[in-house]
């Protein structure tokens, strides 16, 4: 089966601060145009068996079923919904993989699962 993948606004705008970081903080604009694209490779790669990565640790989210993928030192997040007319991954956030990840998410959870309506409901 394949999945739309759909990529929240604030995934988006996690994408765009890690290119700003590497580009602009680090002096590397071209190491921070590899890392952008092989984020968005990841999150593309979800259209096929999304399933196949593993849900988060911290089982209060991987209760509301957040999953992940590495992409280097980043963690790409998302949710599958699949019973519904057109199966779709929602990749919601993108983080750094030493912050502390499971308390970002949670505290941005009630705004993720709004995005996702929203887009849903386009």
């Amino acid at each position: 089966m394949s999945y739309r993948v759909q990529i929240t606004k604030s995934a988006e705008r996690d994408i765009r601060e890690i290119h700003g970081y590497i580009a602009e903080k680090l002096k590397s604009p071209t190491a921070a145009i590899r890392r952008v694209d092989l984020i968005d490779k990841k999150v593309q790669s979800l259209s096929e068996k999304p399933h196949r990565h593993p849900l988060v640790l911290d089982e209060f989210l991987a209760s509301k079923g957040f999953r992940y993928i590495a992409a280097e030192n980043h963690h790409v997040f998302y949710v599958i919904y699949d019973k519904i007319k057109i199966p779709t991954v929602y990749a919601v956030r993108v983080i750094y993989g030493r912050r502390d990840w499971a308390n970002i998410l949670k505290d941005d959870i009630e705004n993720i699962f709004d995005e996702i309506s929203n887009i849903a409901q386009e």
